[in-house]
């Protein structure tokens, strides 16, 4: 096991605030962070930095990122031509099978009030682990799923919603298409203990007992560890898959649940994703992997974060307007794809697809516009 170290100078967001005496600092936490009335749940992208642009698919070519490939659409929303770019390989085009290598890692963390969040430990009311219950799950086991009454190849959920949303072209094959998580080759689980940074706290979770509190680390240092971790244990041609339990971020409130990020790194472009197996009762319909079922679909569709499209929102997540293809954004907080497996229920993410975002003509399961039929048509302008 490894140890994580963090710097104090790392610029914060939410952190504690203080008021002095002639005595003694008080410290007043703000209210976000004990009052659950105040929570909202919602998922980020890092914005891109670093990345060379126009060499972007060549790495891909060359095996010096994720494996992908670029195409565009024109919008009958607004006549423009997007383009965008997807991890594997064009279904428009060619049907073939594509492994995403990723390292498996577990992000065990300390708090002040004595909270271990530990990822190797059982959940709330369970007895395997957190990580086996993830790593063993339907992300990365073969699972029987239905799409919009179609009955879809068994396979991991990411790669069954791909062949959701591309349907009218995987469809005459649907065996030969896939985008697969494959685990690198001889990696194991590495297990980090990091010390949970200045600005965190621990408050009682929706299960008792101090190890399964709710952890709260500010955005900021919390996206520094997740780099710092990418840059130290993945390469440029790996997807590091960073599990943590019960443990979200702030930023002037309260809870980021996962994000997915890229970032240039030698002669290669990094790719990454981080998100928390929660306890039931945290936050509402978002349990164990529904976090990472977003986060996973939108790495899939958005890779580098600059898949830009016609303006849509005011659902989901979304109270504004935003125009990237973030699959999981318009259909966060919705009821869950549930997923039995090994004698338990997971609790999956419905997706978007593709054509909801471009107002094109659906090429998904049944005609629609969504994994499990949420969206039955595209979204008009946003305004």
């Amino acid at each position: 096991m490894k140890r994580l170290a963090l710097l104090s100078c790392a610029i914060l967001l939410g952190v504690s605030m203080f008021s002095q005496s002639a005595n003694a600092r008080v410290v007043t936490k703000p209210s976000y962070l004990t009052d659950r009335s105040q929570w909202h749940a919602e998922f980020r992208t890092v914005p891109p930095h670093g990345i060379n642009w126009s060499t972007l698919q060549q790495q891909a070519d060359a095996g010096a990122t994720l494996p992908s490939y670029t195409n565009s659409v024109k919008s009958p929303l607004d006549g423009n031509t997007y383009t965008y770019t997807i991890l594997g390989t064009d279904p428009t085009k060619t049907l073939a099978s594509t492994n995403i290598t990723y390292v498996p890692i577990a992000l065990r963390f300390h708090f002040s009030n004595g909270a271990v969040l530990d990822p190797t430990q059982p959940g709330c009311n369970d007895t395997v682990s957190v990580e086996k219950r993830f790593y063993k799950g339907p992300l990365f086991k073969n699972v029987s799923l239905t799409s919009n009454g179609v009955s879809l190849p068994k396979t991991q959920y990411e790669d069954a919603f791909m062949h959701a949303e591309f349907w009218n072209y995987v469809s005459s094959n649907p065996t030969a298409y896939h985008v697969l998580l494959k685990k690198a080759k001889k990696a194991k689980l590495t297990v980090l203990d990091i010390t949970a940074p200045s600005g965190s706290t621990a408050v009682a979770g929706a299960c008792s007992g101090a190890n399964h509190d709710l952890g709260e680390i500010p955005y900021s240092s919390y996206v520094s560890i997740i780099e710092n971790t990418a840059n130290t244990y993945a390469t440029t041609t790996q997807l590091p898959i960073m599990l943590a339990y019960n443990v979200v971020q702030t930023s002037g409130g309260c809870c980021i649940i996962g994000f997915h990020g890229a970032y240039g790194r030698g002669s290669g472009t990094q790719v990454y994703a981080t998100g928390s197996y929660t306890d039931p009762g945290e936050f509402g319909a978002i349990q164990d992997i529904y976090a990472w079922t977003h986060e996973i679909g939108e790495t899939f569709n958005d890779p580098f974060v600059n898949n830009a499209t016609p303006a849509w929102g005011h659902v989901g997540q979304v109270s504004g307007c935003q125009n990237n293809l973030e699959v999981g954004d318009p259909l966060t907080g919705t009821p869950a794809v549930t997923v039995p497996l090994h004698g338990f229920t997971y609790h999956g993410q419905e997706l978007a697809f593709f054509d909801w975002f471009f107002r094109t003509p659906s090429q998904g399961t049944g005609g629609k516009y969504s994994f499990a039929g949420t969206f039955t048509s595209a979204q008009g302008a946003c305004t």
